[in-house]
């Protein structure tokens, strides 16, 4: 796991080498709402921290390519309610390499699309607040697709609306049943990240 997390952080150090005088570079902050597709459980009600920081490099006028090397809270809740005292909390850290494409389609607007791959670097389960293992083991890597909206607030500072979603699934179901592209379990987040350019 260390490995794997020390390659990630070269593969961004080669990249604002190779880049030189052509990247721009910066740090991100906001908040993802989460939760897992086929845990029965609506959402999402579990918010979580989005940190990281990011290269990119323009190609042409309006399009360029971004990587980024970010931190991640993902999860599901239930909280207990006048219908149920069921409670379940899951938490799930993830280490993720978005790379996005952006193209800017208008004065302060651009939109983005890519995917990401995710290291679970922590698990956290429990229901009716007593931790335990109520399923199968999650996968250690989470492959997902994302797209999503910025809008510049000023040159250096841009705000993102971003969507993402697993596309192969991050732990079987309980009673290993599948069906058609419903292979288990996935992780869906909507995030809000404030962007900040340092040049």
């Amino acid at each position: 796991m260390k490995g794997i997390i020390f390659t990630l952080f070269a593969v961004l150090g080669i990249s604002i080498i190779s880049f030189s005088q052509d990247f721009h570079g910066g740090v991100l902050f906001g908040v993802a709402g989460t939760e897992i597709s086929g845990d029965r459980l609506s959402g999402p009600h579990k918010a979580g921290l989005y940190l990281g920081g990011f290269v990119n490099r323009n190609f042409g006028e309006r399009s360029s390519l971004q990587m980024e090397l970010d931190f991640i809270q993902k999860g599901s809740r239930k909280n207990p309610d006048s219908l149920s005292y069921d409670s379940y909390l899951l938490r799930l850290s993830y280490i993720e390499v978005p790379v996005h494409y952006r193209y800017e389609f208008a004065e302060r607007a651009s939109f983005e699309v890519g995917l990401s791959l995710g290291v679970l670097v922590h698990s956290y389960e429990e229901v009716n607040t007593i931790e335990g293992k109520y399923g199968p083991d999650f996968k250690p890597l989470d492959l997902s697709f994302n797209f999503g909206l910025f809008y510049a607030l000023t040159k250096k500072m841009k705000i993102n609306v971003r969507y993402s979603n697993s596309i192969l699934a991050v732990r079987p179901h309980s009673n290993g049943q599948t069906y058609r592209w419903n292979r288990g379990q996935y992780n869906e987040v909507l995030s809000f990240i404030l962007f900040y350019q340092f040049n």
